[in-house]
């Protein structure tokens, strides 16, 4: 498939973006199977070394890496990303599974797993059945905690699509598919032990793009995410908060909404990798921009902001939780990030899933094209600089304005629902 005709505006400053090993994927398709197609959007975790950090370090490195290498003498990076296969032989739908490879903190990587460390349910009726998409992983004391959309088949009634704008639906097939927030939990980044789907009122026909805060903050826990309807008539990042990891969730609804494009039909925002704490409850947000910018076209950008949790209501009124925003910090200008070399690839696509901080600068690992894992860095500075400096201002809306669906959720009661959570 060739590049898209339409191309993309430009960046906020491209100058300021250094993409990682020449632009090109620091992780893409190989011979093993179910991930000989595409692999993409990936979730990072940094982990310096410690007395704590060692033993599971030691586990990611595997028998073939001491800890005394060189290498690693400042610590590894968990990637965890999703990947599909040319032809999925036992489905016909290409599914998705959650693969991991290990770098160094400068992305020279050390070991790729031969075996996906997350794959879909095996029982039909499961909500992740058909996949498990985009990783999030958030490390909260002693435990990892990975957000992910479960893709679920639903009976065919219509070519609709699966929350992304992307027409998903195919008349060749018998049945849809729903995409559900879910939720998994490890203690050492291989072994994933799942919970499903978050009790409370998060679910709508789709959800996908949640990510956990790396902390609690006025004694919650909180949650990004991005529900949508069978209409997809609100497509914003949203806001929930539970006083227990098991739940239930109560959702506060929309604080961010796309900003305006002077060339799209349609725009769309989701979250992307998991906040950067800058502290006093204030969090730096990369997130990405999606537009159909006619009826074959998309692009996909990742944006920044900073959100103050501290600003919300607790009411269902959060149009002020996003203090800044920086429109268009990368968008898609190589040839691993305009292309679609096989079917399942999306052209013009940069989607975040990770991010961590060294050395003053902030790595972000996207996908590209929704084939490749790519890598860029910023310096941490100038980022903040360029977000208290901007004029973007988050976009006001109905969607803002519009308080959150009243939904009862029994919080006293919700024993009962709540999944099992790691002590």
């Amino acid at each position: 498939m060739n590049p898209p005709a339409v191309a993309s505006l430009g960046s906020a400053s491209p100058a300021a973006i250094e993409r990682l090993n020449n632009g090109h994927p620091i992780l893409e398709p190989n011979g093993q199977w179910w991930e000989s197609g595409v692999t993409f959007n990936p979730a990072a975790v940094y982990l310096e070394r410690s007395d704590k950090n060692d033993p599971i370090i030691a586990g990611l490195l595997g028998d073939e890496i001491p800890l005394a290498d060189p290498r690693v003498a400042d610590g590894v990076v968990a990637v965890h990303y999703r990947a599909r296969p040319l032809k999925d032989p036992y489905c016909s739908w290409n599914r998705s599974f959650i693969g991991l490879a290990v770098y160094t903190p400068t992305l020279q990587m050390l070991r790729r797993f031969e075996q996906p460390v997350m794959r879909p349910d095996d029982d039909p009726y499961a909500v992740d059945h058909l996949g498990v998409e985009d990783p999030r992983i958030t490390r909260i004391d002693d435990v990892f905690y990975m957000v992910y959309c479960g893709v679920a088949k639903v009976p065919h009634h219509s070519a609709e699509t699966n929350g992304d704008g992307d027409g998903n639906g195919d008349g060749a097939r018998n049945f849809d598919t729903h995409g559900y927030l879910c939720l998994a939990s490890s203690r050492d980044l291989i072994h994933w032990e799942r919970h499903g789907t978050p009790p409370g009122n998060l679910q709508c026909i789709h959800n996908k793009d949640g990510v956990l805060f790396p902390e609690k903050f006025a004694g919650r826990f909180w949650l990004l995410h991005r529900p949508v309807d069978a209409h997809e008539t609100v497509k914003a990042i949203q806001l929930a908060w539970s006083n227990s990891l098991s739940g239930p969730w109560v959702n506060e609804g929309v604080i961010l909404s796309a900003a305006p494009h002077p060339r799209a039909t349609r725009t769309w925002v989701g979250a992307g990798s998991v906040p950067i704490a800058l502290g006093g409850g204030r969090y730096l947000v990369l997130y990405h921009t999606g537009s159909w910018l006619n009826d074959r076209d998309r692009e996909y950008v990742i944006d920044a902001a900073i959100v103050d949790l501290g600003r919300a209501s607790l009411a269902g009124h959060n149009g002020e939780v996003v203090e800044r925003r920086l429109n268009r910090l990368m968008v898609p200008q190589t040839p691993h990030e305009l292309g679609a070399p096989v079917p399942d690839s999306v052209g013009n696509v940069l989607f975040p899933c990770g991010s961590y901080e060294y050395r003053g600068d902030i790595y972000i690992l996207y996908g590209a094209a929704d084939t490749y894992v790519l890598a860029a860095k910023v310096n941490r500075r100038w980022l903040l600089d360029a977000l208290e400096a901007s004029d973007e201002t988050p976009a006001r809306s109905a969607e803002i304005d519009r308080p959150a669906p009243k939904v009862e959720v029994n919080v006293a009661g919700a024993a009962a629902a709540a999944v099992s959570m790691p002590a």
